[in-house]
């Protein structure tokens, strides 16, 4: 099994240790699962459930994508969302909404227990709160929303947090858990009698008919229906990638005490956004996770990820007196135009090919909403969140706005980043150990990096889904295409997609 990158040190993947073989060959089965994450292990066990046979084909290692990069809650609380929810759409959506995550929730529940799977699955509350008089009234108006949607919210000041707040909305009986811990298990569990679980195996394209065929780096599978559960979908047809933006966000953990770590899930109605749980550390300790500092990809994310890191520790520091953190983290997740995720099948035509993006940051609770629909449609069986996800809808009056200008940045960034790349030699020759620069050469960009021994490492800049150029994150050692999202470790691996291919290699003449 290779080594698969892991971008700076996240808490989940710290002990992550699976081996599953790589696909060697052609194989016949039900349902192929593209990605290893929260979404394809659930649907590949909810299937294997009902009697499918089922691959799942993981390009890394199990949960090495975006599930290993999150804060790990399962909730319906995902910030004010359900007073956005009906002022866009109207009360019914908001609680269908509502009904699909709370389903979700319950669903994890029951897979824990009747599986008796080790992942740290605690009850807990989740709470939005806003510390200003000026974020009261927001809260307030939350929490009429989610109850019209169904949702046992209550309006209270009354927290575990060591600072006082001026108004939250809470919810009971939510939940959080180990991702990795959660998805190595149903891994396991999928693996055998007919069905088979793949690591270092990419997928490249899905050629759609009776049965598809889907082509990998190491060999064919032929299956009914593919399910693309690969956070954005690597399959351009279905131009999700233009319905959906990127957007960042950082975490930082570090063990205290377990009297200070607060036990329920809270976040932010504030700006900047605050996210702020505790997990099941050694020796009886809590491991206490800040997460925050989110902001789109492009121009905004050229801001110093440091900076970005240390304000989530100077947060931890002053609030809970915590010392500094043992494992920081990032990830890239993606904004839909207007609210949902989509979550179906691909396009007219091409029924049995099934995908899902757009989870807004909350894909711990989306994810197994996205297994249910999928295991449904391949059923044969209705679904009440199905139409209401639609990954096939466009609405115009709701999101053309949203859509135009999304895209309009994407095409800036495209023209300007290439405009603005330097073209000295000597900026490669002042790159620091750590350090990485895209740079022009004539007609091509170069992604520089000087490794910790101080030997230069050069890549094409040129991001293999649709040519945007890359920039340098500098605390978690890795390549980002701000366009869509992909993610590449220092020596170019492919970590996170819609790309397919790694960075190519390159050399560059600096006279």
């Amino acid at each position: 099994m290779n080594d698969a990158p892991i971008l700076n040190r996240p808490l989940w993947l710290e002990h992550a240790d699976t081996s599953f073989p790589r696909l060697t060959g052609d194989l016949d089965v039900d349902v192929a699962v593209l990605g290893a994450g929260i979404t394809g292990v659930t649907t590949a066990h909810l299937l294997k459930k009902r009697g499918r046979s089922v691959a799942l084909l993981e390009m890394n290692r199990i949960a090495f994508g975006a599930t290993g990069y999150t804060t790990a809650k399962l909730t319906v609380g995902h910030g004010l969302i359900y007073a956005r929810l009906v002022e866009s759409f109207d009360e019914e959506t908001a609680r269908r909404y509502a009904r699909a995550n709370q389903g979700a929730i319950g669903l994890v529940a029951s897979i824990v227990g009747e599986e008796r799977i080790d992942c740290d699955f605690e009850s807990a509350d989740n709470v939005v709160y806003s510390e200003g008089d000026a974020g009261a009234a927001d809260v307030e108006a939350e929490v009429a929303a989610a109850r019209a949607a169904g949702v046992d919210a209550e309006l209270t000041t009354d927290t575990d947090l060591p600072f006082p707040v001026a108004a939250a909305v809470r919810v009971p009986d939510q939940a959080q858990f180990h991702p990795w811990k959660f998805a190595a298990a149903l891994a396991r569990i999928v693996d055998g009698d007919g069905s088979h679980v793949f690591e270092a195996t990419r997928a490249l394209r899905v050629r759609y008919g009776d049965p598809c065929v889907v082509e990998t780096t190491s060999g064919r599978v032929r299956a009914r229906h593919v399910v693309v559960a690969t956070q954005m979908p690597f399959l351009d047809r279905g131009l999700l990638f233009a319905r959906a933006h990127p957007e960042k966000s950082y975490a930082v953990a570090t063990s205290v005490d377990a009297t200070r770590a607060p036990r329920a899930m809270y976040l932010s109605a504030d700006t900047p956004t605050r996210s702020i749980r505790s997990a099941p550390a050694e020796d009886a300790r809590r491991m206490l996770i800040v997460g925050g500092e989110g902001h789109r990809l492009g121009a905004e994310g050229e801001v110093d990820a440091a900076q970005r890191y240390e304000r989530l520790e100077r947060f931890m520091r002053e609030r809970f007196d915590a010392p500094e953190s043992a494992y920081r983290w990032s990830t890239h997740d993606y904004a839909p135009v207007d609210l949902l995720p989509f979550i179906g099948r691909i396009r007219p035509g091409q029924e049995r090919i099934l995908v899902a993006t757009g989870f807004r940051k909350w894909g711990m609770t989306k994810g197994v909403v996205a297994a249910t629909i999928f295991r449904d449609i391949v059923l044969g069986r209705t679904n009440d969140a199905a139409e209401l996800f639609d990954a096939t809808r466009i609405d115009a009056r709701r999101s053309a706005a949203a859509f135009v200008a999304a895209n309009a940045r994407v095409a800036a960034q495209f023209v300007e980043r290439r405009l603005r790349a330097p073209s000295d030699a000597a900026r490669v020759e002042r790159l620091a150990p750590g350090d990485g620069v895209v740079v022009r050469r004539g007609a091509r960009h170069y992604a520089v990096h000087r490794d910790d021994e101080g030997e230069l490492h050069v890549l094409s800049a040129t991001c293999p889904h649709l040519g945007c150029l890359v920039g340098w994150n500098r605390p978690d050692r890795a390549w980002e295409c701000p366009c869509h999202g992909s993610r590449f470790a220092a020596d170019g691996t492919l970590v996170q997609g819609p790309a397919t291919a790694d960075l190519e290699r390159a050399t560059i003449d600096l006279t």
